[in-house]
């Protein structure tokens, strides 16, 4: 059920603070990385992240934020349950983000969601 949770809104789970602190981080690093600052690893630091861990969770994001991109970048297609897939949940997150007050960043080419998702097909 946690996972449920955490896929849906992590900001919704019940996690503890080192968990809500590094979710929070890697998203930081996902969506604005050119944004992050040594604050943001003091706060890893101060909720108990030790060194090594902040290293492994920097580095098993960037790992998966750099596979994401060199697809993208080499025009794979996705299928179209996929596009729906992530179309859905960038909407989804976009609510999220709205309640929040703050907005989910817009596509670096200035591409809708719809264009996005069509440009790869």
């Amino acid at each position: 059920m946690i996972a449920e949770n955490i896929q849906n809104d992590w900001r919704k789970a019940d996690l503890t603070e080192a968990e809500y602190a590094m979710l929070e981080w890697t998203e930081k690093i996902s969506l604005t990385p050119a944004m992050c600052t040594e604050e943001d690893v003091q706060k890893m630091r101060d909720v108990g992240w030790a060194e090594r861990d902040i290293v492994d969770i920097a580095n098993v994001c960037a790992y998966f934020n750099f596979r994401v991109r060199l697809v993208d970048s080499l025009g794979l297609e996705l299928g179209e349950a996929m596009v729906e897939y992530a179309l859905e949940h960038r909407e989804h997150a976009a609510e999220l983000a709205a309640e929040r007050g703050s907005a989910v960043p817009i596509d670096a080419w200035g591409l809708t969601q719809k264009e996005t998702a069509t440009a790869r097909h």
